[in-house]
């Protein structure tokens, strides 16, 4: 129970890392909005967690749209009464197109879901832990493919641009934070 008591988002929470991140997260005693696409599999992963102690709240939202971005934060203050730490975990992987042949539709659909959608959540769960008063923790899922060949262009240039907007609001915010 190390997280009894907070109030946690995770995007990307209907499988893989998400979905584990949830099942740890419920079983150390935090509160939790599941957030992703696919409702069914957040209502089967609500359903796999109801005998524990903590509630899981889902909300079924794209992470491209702001809309759903500050709506998945004001479901954990509603349900809640707070907001202490933010998973951007949704991701994207592109179609490991080299540069030449990369389309503008797959740049624009890794680029929503793994700049924008984290930039929308952070800059509302920002505003919600100042108004708070007692900061919180954001938590930004990157990858190897940020620093090496590992992945297609796009989706490397995307997990590096997560990186420096994380490192930016870290050192934006650090004197809030003490």
């Amino acid at each position: 129970m190390k997280l009894k008591d907070k109030s946690i988002v995770v995007t990307g929470a209907s499988s893989g890392m998400g979905k584990s991140s949830v099942e740890l997260l419920v079983k150390e005693g935090a509160s939790v909005v599941a957030v992703a696409r696919r409702t069914e599999r957040l209502e089967q992963l609500a359903e796999s967690l109801k005998m524990e102690a903590c509630k899981v709240v889902i909300y079924q939202g794209d992470v491209s749209k702001r809309v759903d971005c500050e709506a998945m934060i004001d479901l954990a203050v509603d349900s809640f009464g707070k907001l202490g730490i933010l998973v951007n975990n949704a991701s994207l992987i592109d179609d490991m197109a080299p540069i030449a042949e990369a389309s503008d539709e797959k740049f624009h659909q890794v680029m929503d879901v793994i700049v924008y959608g984290p930039m929308a959540a952070m800059r509302k769960a920002v505003q919600v832990f100042l108004e708070q008063g007692h900061g919180g923790n954001i938590i930004n899922v990157s990858s190897v493919g940020a620093m090496h060949q590992a992945a297609g262009p796009i989706y490397a240039a995307s997990k590096a641009a997560l990186n420096a907007m994380s490192r930016n609001t870290a050192y934006m915010y650090k004197s809030a934070a003490t």
